[in-house]
């Protein structure tokens, strides 16, 4: 049976995408390694009925009607499905009818409890949609298959999390989800919080436990391959998913991206999924597989997570991109791929879920380098199948339906370079080739090349490390994203005595942030949340000694995440140059300043810079000046200012000083000045950096800091004086260029001379 057999003209490429890790040693620009990822596991979420200790009170049922299985099955002959441009279907949509009497309530401490297990007789598996939900604070939603461990779906609160009121429960082996409504004290709930319930019946079995069986195929040893018995082949294997959405399956594989950062891509054919709403409703069955190699093994119905966004689709080529929201399953991996067009005759591997069967793979050859799934036919690899010997049994491979999307890699370094579109081969003919649409194709033409580069991120990154810490003010940030390998650190201004409160909201099932609040680079965290809900927040009154908070976001499971974060600080924060390393760059004239809730930096002045010897400066704030000229430059708060200042300046020099730094200039209670204000002068060098220090000897305050270069070109040894000894150094230099070359003729001459001699005594 064809997976997808297409007429010639008709465009359709699958292709395979991949996401991260560590690359092998070599890896150039034609592909990345596959990749393996040991993760923590995250905890399971209870069913609302195990939270609240009622699980062994019954739930009452809401039985379905029985459906006619096998019209289903040869209406799908008839249609396609499967063997046509249209993925495998094995379950239909059919009208729960729900309404409130569809369940019981039962009271608990803080709220009510409502509940029904809904069903159908004859359904081979069961998968409820839920449309139209709209739920008020407090209130929340949970699915789940009774019986199933990590099976729950939830909690769904709002509209739930894609906002557009739809959510989908998982497809298990059953054919039961009970659906529980939470409604605390004090609500009223006359109506159910949503507008539509499909149950979507399975009328086809895809939870098989071995080859035999109506759909199955033959008997064990005549088709298909184990991947359980080719060992080195189970990062790939680790990486094959089963692909679920709405009433459909295909094939996919976690992809991994040039730069490694873990995003949770998967590749499948644009013929499977190509809409949001689609994506939305995926569910991603990993390891779905044997898990011994032998003969009377049976296979386990694997990890399952639901719910993907559509990153990008290229219909021409056959090509879909999904991201992946929950959390990951542990131990999956990532697949490498190539974005050349391997060349004919080379060895290759397909990993695949045939028939809405468990995992299987199969061993070929690319023997021609185009196959007629469309047009261009060489956006197409043709593959033959090989036989290998599995239980002592020689036997072929092959794909079938449901295979389509999954990858072929080439076997020298295990990297995909196509996805299934089309074919003939299947249990009952083994002979027939299939066709691959080409990576390299849909990274080239079909939009794949920027996704595949690297996952996106925030607008606030670089913020990976504490050194990097991106500074916040009051308000909120929305669309942050957080990666396992990428924390994301903030920087807060915050008062002693002040108090902060951050807050961060995020869906919890696709990953468990954590929120620490330091008050320097290191240490211990002063405050934290690391609880396993839809939400973290700290509160903290800065009992520090700091005026600097640091606050790193950073995940306790998954791979990524997105969060909203709000922060908010009572009292007002000091200035954002109250420390040097963020000195707001100056230039000559006058800025204003206010230092009344700046804090003190951590060194003092020399004694001689203060009037009673003290060396203190209070509420310090500072500021960066590039010198326009070379000559006297004047710092001065003299009658600027309405309290005691001190000023400081310190340079040239591009970096921040120090304890041990010392002052180039400093000043308190300049001559003349009111109030205790300062004034002073230093020879600068047009140029060069300095930094300035303002602050008060007891208190802060506003006031004005003016800033002067005058130049003093003919002082030739900067020292504020034109006289005999720069005469010295312009006679050395006479006819000769260089120093004393004033008006910058190239000669040092009598109009050099006159300049000095019109200069003589100190500078201005």
């Amino acid at each position: 049976m064809p997976k997808f057999t297409l007429p010639i003209g008709t465009a359709l490429l699958a292709c395979m995408l991949w996401a991260p890790r560590l690359l092998a040693a070599g890896d150039g620009v034609d592909g990345h390694a596959a990749i393996g990822v040991q993760q923590p596991a995250q905890e399971s979420l209870p069913s609302l009925s195990q939270q609240f200790g009622i699980e062994f009170i019954p739930a009452p049922e809401h039985l379905l009607p029985p459906q006619d299985n096998e019209y289903f099955l040869e209406e799908d002959i008839l249609l396609g499905n499967g063997s046509g441009p249209n993925p495998l279907r094995f379950a239909i949509p059919t009208p729960a009818a729900l309404d409130i009497g569809s369940g019981e309530w039962i009271h608990l401490d803080g709220g009510r409890l409502w509940r029904t297990v809904i069903s159908a007789p004859n359904a081979t598996t069961a998968r409820l949609h839920l449309k139209g939900i709209d739920l008020s604070a407090g209130q929340q939603l949970r699915m789940s298959a009774p019986g199933w461990a990590d099976s729950v779906i939830g909690p769904i609160e709002g509209k739930g999390e894609f906002g557009t009121g739809e959510v989908w429960s998982l497809s298990l082996p059953t054919a039961k989800v009970l659906l529980e409504w939470f409604v605390p004290d004090g609500t009223v709930a006359k109506e159910l919080p949503f507008t539509e319930a499909d149950y979507y019946h399975g009328y086809r079995q895809i939870w098989k436990i071995d080859e035999g069986g109506a759909e199955g195929g033959v008997a064990v040893g005549s088709c298909h391959l184990d991947p359980i018995c080719f060992s080195t082949w189970s990062n790939e294997s680790n990486g094959t998913i089963r692909l679920i959405f709405s009433g459909s399956l295909c094939s996919g594989q976690l992809t991994a991206t040039t730069a490694t950062d873990e995003t949770p891509y998967v590749t499948t054919a644009n013929h499977c999924i190509s809409t949001q709403s689609t994506a939305n409703s995926c569910q991603f069955n990993f390891f779905y597989r044997r898990n011994t190699c032998a003969a009377s093994a049976t296979a386990a119905a694997g990890s399952n997570v639901t719910g993907g966004d559509l990153v990008v689709t290229h219909s021409a080529s056959d090509c879909t991109l999904l991201m992946i929201r929950p959390t990951l399953p542990a131990n999956v991996g990532w697949v490498g791929w190539t974005n050349n067009n391997v060349s004919t005759s080379t060895a290759s591997t397909c990993l695949h879920h045939p028939d809405a069967s468990y995992q299987r793979i199969s061993f070929g050859t690319k023997n021609a380098s185009s196959f007629p799934c469309g047009s261009p036919q060489s956006n197409w690899s043709s593959l033959s199948w090989n036989s290998a010997t599995q239980y002592g049994v020689t036997s072929t491979g092959v794909t079938e339906v449901g295979s389509s999307g999954s990858a072929i890699y080439r076997n020298s370094d295990r990297r995909m370079y196509g996805v299934l579109t089309c074919g003939g081969s299947s249990c009952s003919s083994t002979s027939p080739d299939d066709g691959y649409g080409r990576i390299d194709v849909a990274i080239s033409s079909g939009g794949f090349a920027t996704p595949l580069a690297a996952g996106t991120d925030d607008t606030r990154e670089p913020n990976d490390s504490c050194a990097a810490a991106n500074a916040l003010t009051n308000g909120t940030y929305t669309s942050l994203v957080v990666k396992r390998v990428d924390q994301d650190w903030y920087l807060i201004s915050s008062a002693p005595g002040t108090g902060v409160s951050i807050s961060a909201t995020y869906t919890h099932a696709n990953g468990d942030i954590d929120l620490e609040l330091f008050s320097a680079c290191g240490g211990t965290a002063i405050a934290s949340d690391l609880g396993n809900v839809n939400n973290a927040s700290i509160n903290y009154t800065n009992t520090s000694g700091s005026s600097q908070l640091f606050l790193c976001v950073y995940l306790n499971s998954d791979t990524r995440n997105e969060y909203t974060l709000t922060l908010s600080s009572s009292g007002s924060p000091p200035p954002a140059n109250d420390e040097c390393a963020a000195a707001i760059t100056i230039n000559s004239g006058n800025t204003t300043f206010n230092t009344s809730t700046a804090t003190n930096s951590a060194f003092a002045l020399p004694t001689t810079c203060t009037a009673n010897g003290d060396g203190l400066i209070v509420k310090d704030i500072w500021y960066k000046f590039v010198a326009p000229c070379s000559g006297r430059t004047t710092v001065s708060t003299c009658g600027l200012a309405a309290f005691n200042t001190r000023l400081a300046v310190y340079g040239p020099s591009t970096a921040c000083p120090g304890t041990s730094t010392p002052v180039n200039a400093c000043n308190d209670d300049g001559a003349g000045c009111a109030s205790g204000t300062s004034s002073l002068s230093f020879v600068s060098l047009i140029g060069s950096t300095y930094y300035f220090r303002v602050g008060g000897a007891t208190a802060g305050g506003s006031g004005t800091l003016a800033v002067a270069c005058s130049d003093c070109a003919a002082d030739l040894n900067n020292d504020l004086y034109t006289d005999a000894a720069d005469l010295a150094v312009l006679l050395a230099n006479w006819n000769n260029s260089g120093q004393g070359d004033l008006d910058n003729s190239g000669i040092v001459d009598g109009a050099d001379l006159a300049e000095v001699l019109g200069a003589w005594g100190a500078c201005p």
